[in-house]
């Protein structure tokens, strides 16, 4: 529930991929990936190595699947995918809530609202570090603000942050469908087990 990169001033309407294209290549504020990570996005984004997207002509979302079990593992990789991206929404959502501003229509600048953006988005991860248990519900009318934590605080692990290549990759596509399959044969094998213990 907290962010790692924020990109501010674009119109809503801007195309993903240039979006994406402009973050990796921007002087000074570049996206990098830490090592061993990657970014889920969405179908308007390439497969470039780093941003895992879903499977396109599979079913996705969760309303699409429902209470019915994936049919193959394409579906079980979308859904789990969904599930996954449904929590960057979540905490978009906790940042609309928190900080009121955000949801009226704006009447500052863009630079200005720039700046507004980046300030909430700062204390949001703020109130993260001082109380990891932070359990502001969106939902709630009133909630309680956080108190800070009494324990040492953890320095910043190094991840070593790995530049992005937009252009697609054999071996990430590859990376890719390996975990979907890995997936399904997990999903296949809890799914055996469950019925063997309900025979017994």
């Amino acid at each position: 529930m907290r962010f790692t990169y924020v990109l501010t001033g674009w119109e809503g309407s801007a195309h993903d991929g240039h979006l994406l294209r402009c973050v990796v290549s921007r002087p000074g504020h570049r996206l990098t990936i830490p090592a061993n990570k990657y970014y889920l996005s969405d179908a308007g984004f390439a497969l470039v190595p780093g941003f895992l997207t879903p499977y396109r002509q599979a079913r996705y979302h969760l309303r699409e699947i429902g209470r019915q079990v994936a049919q193959s593992a394409t579906e079980l990789y979308n859904f789990r995918h969904s599930s996954l991206r449904t929590i960057v929404e979540r905490c978009i959502g906790v940042l609309k809530k928190r900080f009121a501003f955000l949801r009226n229509a704006p009447y500052h600048s863009i630079r200005v609202q720039s700046k507004i953006i980046l300030a909430c988005v700062a204390l949001h991860n703020f109130l993260k570090d001082v109380d990891p248990d932070d359990d502001f519900d969106p939902d709630d009318a009133d909630p309680l603000l956080p108190q800070a934590d009494e324990g040492e605080d953890d320095p910043e692990p190094d991840h070593g942050g790995r530049a992005i290549d937009m252009v697609a990759s054999n071996n990430w596509t590859n990376w890719r469908d390996q975990l979907r399959d890995q997936m399904w044969e997990n999903f296949e094998n809890f799914q055996y087990e469950t019925d063997e213990e309900e025979e017994l």
